[in-house]
């Protein structure tokens, strides 16, 4: 599936060196320019360096709260307002592991969530389908 935003920059943060491997396969099938990053600190880094178009970011790497504590702060602080408006697609795979999504309501956590949610394991067209959709905002 070519994407209409041919050479659009994804940053993928997550863990799983598996997962960073598919999800960039895919991603690159779909002609975006792929980053990524191990963990939430080399995260931070590569987001100020690199000002991506999109984010993926797993909800759980050195801790459960990183991917929402991250989210947050992309979304909020002076450190990334370059990067405000920029999309945050959270990927987990906590829905297969106990069979329910963490339940977040951004209101009542007083953090900033993301844009869109898609569990792991990813399906190439429905990822690539969501990042076109948030990519055309």
């Amino acid at each position: 599936m070519k994407t209409s935003n041919p050479k659009a920059k994804i940053l993928v943060i997550d863990d799983d060196p598996d997962f960073l491997k598919l999800t960039s396969i895919i991603l690159e099938s779909g002609s975006f320019n792929v980053l990524t990053a191990m963990n939430p600190k080399e995260g931070r880094q590569k987001l100020l360096m690199e000002k991506p178009d999109l984010i993926l970011l797993d909800i759980m790497m050195d801790s459960i709260f990183d991917g929402y504590s991250l989210c947050h702060d992309i979304k909020t602080s002076k450190e990334y307002r370059e990067l405000r408006d920029t999309p945050v697609i959270f990927v987990s795979a906590v829905k297969e592991r106990v069979g329910s999504r963490f339940d977040f309501n951004s209101s009542e956590q007083g953090l900033v969530g993301p844009d869109d949610y898609i569990d792991k394991p990813v399906k190439a067209d429905d990822l690539l389908a969501r990042i076109e959709k948030l990519l055309e905002k």
